[in-house]
């Protein structure tokens, strides 16, 4: 019982790293003078598998700023950012993503900042 309290709480100090890496990397992308910010979250089925979480930075003409992603199985995963995405157009990339986790983190993203840049035109 004491082992199982142990990894419990082991677990949760991980995890508040994990937390403050997110809040990390998202104020450092919220600080960028321009640009649309879209997350994207796809968790595995049942919670067995890898997790990934997409933030996403493109310009009005869908052209990617900045794109980081955090990917893995447990709560040493970080963000990592990709820099052969920028300066690339957003729906150009689309064959380059691998896994179905990616793909959809990247789509709710990508649908994040459609949102977004609907509300401004109108």
């Amino acid at each position: 019982m004491i082992l199982f309290i142990g990894f419990w709480l082991l677990q949760i100090g991980l995890s508040y790293f994990q937390h403050k890496n997110y809040k990390e990397v998202l104020n450092e992308i919220k600080k960028m003078k321009t640009g649309y910010l879209g997350v994207g979250i796809a968790k595995a089925k049942f919670k067995v598998g890898k997790g990934v979480v997409t933030f996403l930075v493109t310009d009005e003409n869908k052209v990617i700023l900045d794109y980081q992603e955090m990917s893995g199985y447990t709560v040493f995963a970080r963000f990592k950012r990709n820099q052969r995405f920028v300066g690339k157009k957003a729906e150009d990339i689309r064959q380059s993503l691998k896994g179905k986790q990616q793909i959809t983190a990247f789509n709710q993203a990508l649908t994040l900042i459609d949102k977004e840049l609907l509300k401004m035109e109108g």
